[in-house]
């Protein structure tokens, strides 16, 4: 496994962290004081711009890996959770996609549309969960592969 694969991975772990963080300590700040500082949200922005951008780079390296990597390959015993964990990623990639084409449509202001203030608080904590269950599975096939079931495909 080379040095890039955990690189990018942790990379865009770390920045859609930020972003939903931010977001939520936007929105909290938001109601509780009625003042919505648009700063975080521009931040919010940023964050995830870079995480979609490593989120990519992830799966380029990771499916680099799961062709000749020594820990798991797409045709070994736990081929098939790598299939999963790409789909994920491949998911996350479009949720986190959404955030960005929802958010350009308020680049100021979002707490003015109810509606897309929605649509970027849901793709928010999708695309964490969908991370958590990526992360999840990762960890599994690096340090306890022994524990997970063999799934081929």
């Amino acid at each position: 496994m080379s040095v890039l694969h955990p690189l990018f991975v942790h990379l865009h772990i770390a920045f859609l962290l930020m972003a939903f963080l931010a977001m939520a300590y936007w929105l909290a700040k938001g109601l509780g004081s009625s003042v919505f500082d648009d700063k975080i949200y521009r931040f919010a922005r940023v964050c995830t711009k870079l995480g979609v951008l490593f989120i990519a780079l992830s799966m380029l390296a990771g499916v680099r890996d799961g062709f000749q990597g020594t820990i798991a390959r797409f045709g070994g015993a736990h081929g098939g959770w790598l299939v999963v964990k790409a789909t994920a990623a491949t998911v996350m990639l479009g949720v986190s996609s959404l955030f960005l084409y929802f958010s350009g449509k308020k680049p100021r202001y979002l707490q003015e549309d109810p509606r897309v203030l929605a649509w970027c608080l849901v793709t928010q904590v999708v695309g964490v969960a969908l991370m958590v269950g990526i992360t999840a599975i990762g960890t599994m096939l690096v340090y306890f592969r022994g524990s997970l079931p063999r799934f081929t495909l």
